[in-house]
């Protein structure tokens, strides 16, 4: 029995939820590969009646749950290939939760007010990066903001030509590996340009030209062709929560 229950928790439980951590405990193998439509299609219940259940019991959703299976040394050998598959989701989990958490409201709702106060914004990125930047930027323009992407290295080392005071400099950077971008933000500041620096590298070296900073939480997906590649999920957090509270507003 992976799930122990016991009897604070147990009186906490519906008769529905109880019958749900019995099914979990009773196919304990095939969990790892059940999603949580497929455990709720199994017990006849709903996802939120499973997910409910399961965080009843200490755990924060079904991912950490098939991952603490998978943990056991048993199942390591066993099953190899889905110990490996939940350990990427586990990281894809944890990159949300951590970028979630470590994000303030106030910063946030400052940015808001500096995105409207501008008369241009512009959008910093460098290499993958600059994808999130391009969707960053085709959401801004839907909103009626006038939004310009500057990817080209050229481009940023002319700042001080582009950027004025009235402006916004909002800076996208998984670890700020690019220099460009810290002269960039500085020049920026020197201006008297707003800076926002959303990054997933703390310290980042941006902190001290920029107005506001919104952490993320990046781990690595791989190496390739010499590259470290790291995850943009936070960076899509954090520009998809701006572009919604905007879009609402």
């Amino acid at each position: 029995m992976f799930i122990q229950v016991d009897k604070e928790i147990y009186e906490k439980l519906s008769e529905v939820e109880r019958s749900v951590i019995h099914f979990l405990n009773q196919n304990e193998e095939k969990i790892p590969y059940m999603s949580i439509t497929n455990i709720a299609d199994k017990t006849f219940t709903s996802q939120s009646t499973v997910s409910r259940a399961i965080q009843k019991c200490g755990f924060q959703g079904i991912s950490q749950l098939r991952y603490e299976i998978l943990q056991q040394d048993q199942f390591k050998n066993r099953h190899e290939s889905g110990y490996e598959m939940n350990n990427i989701l586990s990281k894809s989990y944890r990159e949300c939760t951590k970028t979630i958490d470590s994000i303030s409201p106030i910063s946030m709702l400052d940015t808001i007010q500096l995105i409207k106060e501008a008369k241009n914004i512009f959008i910093y990125a460098r290499g993958f990066t600059a994808l999130i930047a391009e969707e960053f930027q085709m959401y801004l323009q839907l909103l009626g903001y006038n939004a310009i992407i500057v990817k080209d290295v050229k481009w940023m080392e002319n700042t001080k030509y582009i950027v004025k005071e009235n402006d916004l400099v909002f800076i996208i950077s998984v670890r700020n590996s690019t220099p460009e971008l810290s002269s960039s933000a500085r020049i920026a500041k020197q201006i008297g340009a707003k800076v926002i620096t959303c990054c997933c590298k703390n310290p980042n070296g941006l902190e001290q030209y920029s107005d506001i900073v919104i952490p993320g939480h990046s781990e690595q997906i791989m190496k390739a062709s010499g590259l470290t590649v790291y995850s943009r999920i936070p960076l899509l957090i954090i520009t998809r929560t701006i572009i919604e509270y905007l879009g609402n507003d």
